[in-house]
């Protein structure tokens, strides 16, 4: 099973099962401090990158800052719940997350960016997973899997949009092939990966009302983890075009065109999972440092950054779940020209 494939439904396995097994009750804390919050954010200066952590068997947000040499430290706990918690993004504004937890199936959730003020958007049970915001803030993308995923059967899903309070849910896309980590241009398109075109992952952009449906990938490799510039006119993605098990990071141009590799590392370092300062002059990802893959929860990666030309590769020095890992930098307004 492609990497991207298998830690996807491996996250949202965990998030339905563990609820409904009840496998997933352990104390919150795990000896950090609550949440941060505050603080310069951005990559002139200081900076802070929320991601996940694989903490005492169960996936929990962290929240670290960033200095102006990419070096991490001070990593905090942002959640305290006993499930699991992944895919965080970041409202436009830096205030608040949004992001899947495991709780009475899969659900989407809200959070102040110091870890307080907790609220549920899904309805009780659901199975709504890899949520992001509109940019203006007001609205949520995400998927919903109209069934509970199976081992080796990706699920049929939707992708929906609901406002800030959960009202006004509609669905946008129904009835495909695992579609999921939708993401909201400034252009009102929306990115996402499916496996609705055969075996292999691709990526896929849609309207917001549903219209123009259009594939980007088509190579016949496993092309997973898009994400939006922040001007709209660019995507990163993960993909194993290359071959030999190898998987790097590689941009395109938002109507897929120009598609070229950023990074280049040998099995068994592998990366992927990127995110964009709003500045647009850095970007986040992850890096698998010893080749247990995305399948092993307990693998080690680590959150790295890299200038958008991909040079300038380094490691923040800070751990990170491998299942997973969703490096997400914290937004901040730009300056007035």
């Amino acid at each position: 099973m492609p990497r991207f494939l298998h830690s996807t439904i491996l996250l949202i396995q965990f998030a339905f099962f563990a609820a409904l097994l009840g496998c997933a009750r352990i104390p919150g804390g795990g000896g950090l401090s609550a949440g941060g919050g505050g603080g310069s954010t951005g990559t002139e200066g200081a900076s802070q990158i929320a991601f996940v952590y694989h903490d005492a068997s169960i996936n929990h947000l962290r929240l670290m800052d960033v200095d102006s040499s990419g070096i991490g430290s001070n990593p905090q706990r942002l959640t305290s719940d006993m499930e699991s918690e992944d895919v965080p993004n970041w409202s436009p504004d830096g205030t608040m997350l949004v992001y899947q937890r495991a709780f009475n199936g899969a659900a989407v959730y809200i959070i102040n960016a110091d870890g307080t003020g907790e609220k549920r958007l899904s309805a009780t049970p659901s199975l709504d997973v890899t949520p992001s915001w509109s940019p203006d803030g007001t609205q949520i993308v995400y998927s919903h899997l109209d069934e509970a995923p199976q081992p080796n059967l990706p699920p049929m899903t939707e992708i929906h949009i609901m406002n800030l309070d959960g009202s006004g849910d509609h669905a946008i896309l129904t009835n495909k092939v695992f579609c999921v980590e939708p993401h909201w241009s400034i252009n009102n398109q929306i990115v996402f990966m499916s496996l609705m075109g055969g075996s292999t992952l691709d990526i896929y952009t849609i309207n917001i009302d549903g219209s123009s449906l259009t594939q980007l990938t088509s190579n016949g490799a496993n092309n997973a983890d898009p994400v939006w510039s922040p001007d709209g006119t660019k995507i990163t993605f993960g993909s194993d075009r290359e071959g030999g098990g190898k998987l790097n990071v590689f941009i395109m141009n938002a109507d897929g065109s120009n598609q070229t590799q950023l990074t280049h590392f040998d099995l068994p370092i592998e990366a992927g999972d990127t995110n964009w300062s709003s500045d647009s002059k850095k970007i986040a990802f992850e890096r698998d440092i010893n080749g247990q893959k995305q399948s092993d929860p307990n693998a080690l990666a680590e959150v790295w950054t890299m200038n958008p030309d991909g040079t300038g590769a380094a490691s923040t020095t800070i751990p990170c779940s491998d299942a997973g890992c969703a490096p997400r930098w914290r937004p901040r307004p730009l300056p007035t020209p």
